[in-house]
């Protein structure tokens, strides 16, 4: 098929039916109603409750059963979002309505109604004005849903394109997990583009050092890259002071640059599906898996944060200890498990290892050998070339040995109980995977593989 094959067949994969656009609005106009209701009983005065997020701009993919209700509250309010009354009088309208709630974190605590099978993020904010500074994380979604719904039209379905696009890649979401594009910059590239098409024909002429766009005029491109230090910056049009793109990494740019390229020279409906097949490698790489349980009440952002300081203290500090780490990551269903894998050349070292003393004219010199003249356990001290060297018992042999001490050397508040539990698994063949359940086990091959489904 040509390009506009494929895109009038992903269309159809990107758009939700009249029915399913019926049953989400009736859910969120019904919270609507119940929370002004609720509140209005309990004395607040001075507030909207308003649909945010792509429902209210129709831009939601299909099956997307998230729903944004914001409370948009005057600044009065702004000490009961910070000491969490508003959350406890949301808890009460959601108990006494028998609705199951959850509390869920960002900058401060806000509530999730679980709803059938919609979850309904039901967060307060303050009202600002456009360049207004925020008081909360969460001020700003308001203008940004006026802002895209002035400026869009009717390219709502470009919108779900690029979505979809991001996602069956991989790249799409701005929490650290991802650190992607968001459904806020994918509906700004599709303003600033034009259409989905040209989005990915831009993309795919990215330059890699750094993407600059600024659709407000304040900043010429070298001021924005010395301000923001961001592979990719897209000046907020509400808040000029804000990079819109500030979730985005480096791997993530490459990926959505080989991505677009790919998609342009064999377009196919697939970029636009959520489940790919990923296939096996013949051989497996030296592998270790730290399987461990993901700790309760805790917010994503800060879980994951604390994942990635953990992976690069792991990567760094087992290089340092002669593991040669080929390449590492980590995947969580952000419920229940973590996974952290990282492949090398080899999971245990010889129990011996050549340590590099000074050289023999250094002032060095003497408190090296004196450390070491009378040790038994050493072989040495000998000269090599212009150096002392010893041979020395290695301090960690074994990889699960030398993660366990370098996890417990680690600062981390959140996943320290987790480790405490963790089970570590090598892997030298797909047989000793079988210890995996299904959607852990596809994580895992689909890591060993490492070779993107959509490359052919």
């Amino acid at each position: 098929m040509n390009i506009e094959e494929v895109i009038l067949e992903a269309t159809k994969i990107v758009t939700p039916s009249p029915e399913e656009k019926v049953k989400v609005m009736n859910v969120a106009n019904d919270i609507l109603k119940l929370l002004t209701s609720e509140l209005l009983k309990r004395n607040y005065r001075n507030f909207d409750v308003t649909i945010q997020g792509s429902v209210a701009k129709d831009t939601w993919l299909p099956g997307d059963r998230d729903i944004d209700i914001f409370i948009v509250l005057s600044r009065d309010y702004f000490n009961m979002i910070k000491d969490g009354s508003i959350i406890n009088d949301l808890i009460g309208i959601a108990v006494e309505n028998n609705i199951n709630w959850n509390i869920k974190y960002a900058q401060h605590p806000y509530i999730q109604f679980l709803i059938d099978d919609f979850e309904i993020d039901v967060v307060p904010c303050i009202r600002i004005n456009p360049g207004e500074k925020p008081l909360t994380a969460a001020d700003r979604t308001p203008l940004h849903t006026e802002f895209i719904k002035s400026k869009l039209g009717q390219r709502n379905t470009d919108v779900r394109l690029l979505k979809a696009f991001f996602k069956s890649v991989g790249i799409y979401g701005a929490e650290i997990k991802v650190q992607g594009f968001s459904g806020y910059v994918s509906e700004l590239l599709v303003i600033h583009y034009g259409s989905f098409i040209n989005v990915i024909k831009a993309i795919s002429n990215w330059p890699i050092k750094h993407v600059f766009i600024d659709m407000t005029g304040t900043y010429n491109e070298r001021d924005a890259v010395r301000k923001f230090k961001s592979p990719v910056i897209i000046i907020d049009p509400v808040d000029p002071n804000r990079n819109a793109a500030a979730s985005i990494s480096r791997d993530v740019l490459s990926m959505a640059i080989a991505a677009s390229r790919e998609f342009l020279r064999n377009p196919r409906k697939e970029f636009f599906m959520k489940i790919h097949k990923v296939a096996k490698p013949v051989w497996v790489l030296p592998t270790v898996v730290v399987r461990m349980p993901y700790p309760g009440n805790t917010s994503p952002d800060i879980v994951w944060g604390e994942i990635r300081k953990l992976m690069v203290s792991l990567t760094k500090n087992l290089r340092k200890l002669d593991f040669k780490v080929i390449r590492s990551m980590a995947w969580s269903d952000d419920r229940s498990v973590i996974l952290l894998m990282i492949s090398l050349n080899e999971l245990e070292l010889p129990p011996y290892e050549i340590h590099r003393g000074p050289p023999v004219n250094s002032d060095a010199a003497e408190g090296f050998l004196k450390k070491y003249i009378n040790e038994p356990s050493v072989i040495g001290p000998f000269i090599r070339g212009s150096r002392w060297f010893v041979i020395r018992r290695r301090k960690f042999s074994d990889i699960t040995d030398a993660i366990r001490h370098i996890a417990s050397m680690a600062s981390l508040r959140h996943l320290r109980s987790s480790l405490n539990d963790a089970q570590y698994v090598k892997l030298k063949t797909f047989n000793d995977l079988e210890i995996f359940g299904p959607e852990e086990r596809s994580i895992i091959e689909e890591f060993l593989w490492t070779r993107p489904w959509w490359l052919s």
